[in-house]
């Protein structure tokens, strides 16, 4: 959506400046234990309130601004979903997954369902803003997807176990799948759509089973396309950005399923069964691009974000006296969402301790401050703002 009195060009403007930042950020803080991604969101908020707060605007970068804020939200879910899905599937070792599995399963279905009713019941109960549940589900359930990408790297850095890194990995996938799944069920209700016991487990079945159909069909049909092309880089990696989109919105739109799990079901294909279809150079070159389109989402989910806030702050005069106390809630859902993932560790700790290569308790430490959020969480933010 165009703002009166701006270009289309101010919006690749914007899309330049934000590139930058995020260069600049990623090389600034080599080496330092501080998220690239932290820096981004401040930044975002910075150029969010000198163009919502200043008397005189950022002039053409401003007007960018404004049009990628105005931006539909459901169109922001569509590009930037499928790219980060795809990367986070398609990078994974599958070999070192497969006996951990089990762990990533029990913290990304059950874990993730006793995160939404836990944070749910804590936020319909404590915050004063007249949410009914649906609402409080719907909001509990964006905040269920974790991205802990800094803990992995700041793992991977202090030599921590492998398992331990596979196993934090391989739930962020997959409950990112079991996340947006509920969230989809919720928003549907906030819409007006009513569920009983039956057609909620008929929705989650159909969603969830229909997907995974798709992706693995769009998967075995573009593995043997694949199999015709030869030393045509260009051609190969093009293909896996094209299924990849495709994937989302038929499953999406034509079958109303869950588009998510449908390009992780690819990705996860792909990195099992389909790495060989790419000769040579080609799968380390499929591998660097997708980690640039990755990155790319990142900075502009993060910096949009950061906008986003400071736009919602800023835009009315009386914001502060009339929210103020927002703040102060906003530091408790911070200690809620931390004793949550608590209490999903402990609860299946058991199992955890149990299955795969078994866990401690300085592991499950770890484990509870793994669960951050990111740029899924973000993502589905901003379609709902």
């Amino acid at each position: 959506m165009e703002e009166p009195g701006s270009s289309p060009d101010d919006a690749v403007l914007f899309f330049g400046v934000a590139l930058v930042l995020g260069i600049g950020s990623r090389h600034l803080l080599r080496g330092t234990r501080v998220p690239y991604t932290v820096a981004l969101l401040v930044l975002g908020v910075a150029l969010g309130g000198l163009e919502y707060g200043t008397k005189h605007g950022l002039g053409k970068l401003g007007a960018g601004i404004r049009i990628w804020a105005a931006i539909n939200p459901d169109l922001l879910l569509a590009v930037f979903l499928p790219a980060l899905l795809f990367e986070s599937s398609f990078s994974m070792e599958v070999h070192q997954i497969k006996k951990c599995m089990a762990q990533m399963v029990l913290l990304a279905v059950p874990g993730v369902v006793i995160s939404t009713v836990l944070l749910g019941a804590a936020v319909k109960l404590t915050f004063p803003y007249d949410w009914n549940w649906k609402t409080s589900f719907l909001f509990s359930g964006l905040l269920s997807a974790t991205d802990p990408v800094a803990v992995v790297a700041l793992l991977k850095d202090l030599g921590a176990s492998k398992k331990l890194s596979t196993v934090i990995e391989g739930e962020s996938l997959m409950n990112d799948g079991t996340a947006i799944v509920v969230y989809q069920l919720f928003y549907r209700m906030v819409l007006g759509k009513t569920f009983d016991a039956g057609s909620i487990i008929k929705f989650l079945s159909e969603v969830s089973l229909g997907a995974v159909a798709l992706g693995l069909a769009f998967g075995i049909a573009s593995v043997l396309w694949l199999g015709f092309i030869f030393n045509d880089t260009i051609i190969e990696i093009s293909l896996t950005l094209a299924v990849s989109y495709i994937a989302f919105f038929t499953a999406q739109d034509a079958l109303e399923v869950s588009g998510v799990l449908a390009v992780m079901t690819l990705g996860m294909f792909y990195a099992a069964f389909a790495k060989t279809a790419f000769k040579g150079d080609s799968q380390e070159s499929l591998h660097h691009f997708w980690e640039m389109i990755a990155y790319i989402a990142n900075t502009l989910i993060f910096i949009l974000s950061g906008v986003v806030i400071a736009d919602g702050v800023l835009q009315d005069n009386i914001h502060f006296e009339r929210h103020g106390a927002s703040w102060g809630f906003l530091l408790l859902l911070y200690v809620f969402v931390q004793l949550s993932r608590a209490v999903v560790v402990i609860v299946l700790y058991p199992l955890l301790r149990h299955f795969g290569y078994g866990m401690d308790v300085k592991e499950a430490t770890v484990l509870v401050w793994s669960g951050l959020r990111g740029a899924v969480a973000l993502s589905l933010s901003l379609s709902v703002k």
